[in-house]
């Protein structure tokens, strides 16, 4: 799952796959879920740029095309 996050998280949605930490905060690689490697976040974290966010989004579309 590729998730564009956009400026503002709000990931409430995506609550029910337990991806937060114990202090509440989503903990990433680069653009991939440490603890759900499926789950992508673009626009999250250190890609929360306009031009991370491009930079990440091909970097995950890439990841995710190698694992398919």
């Amino acid at each position: 799952m590729l998730w564009a996050t956009g400026y503002r998280a709000d990931l409430k949605h995506l609550d029910p796959l337990g991806l937060r930490n114990e202090l509440g905060g989503i903990a990433v690689d680069g653009t991939r879920v440490r603890d759900e490697p499926r789950v992508h976040l673009i626009g999250f974290g250190p890609s929360a740029s306009t031009v991370g966010a491009n930079r990440a989004g091909r970097g995950a579309a890439r990841e995710v095309a190698r694992r398919l």
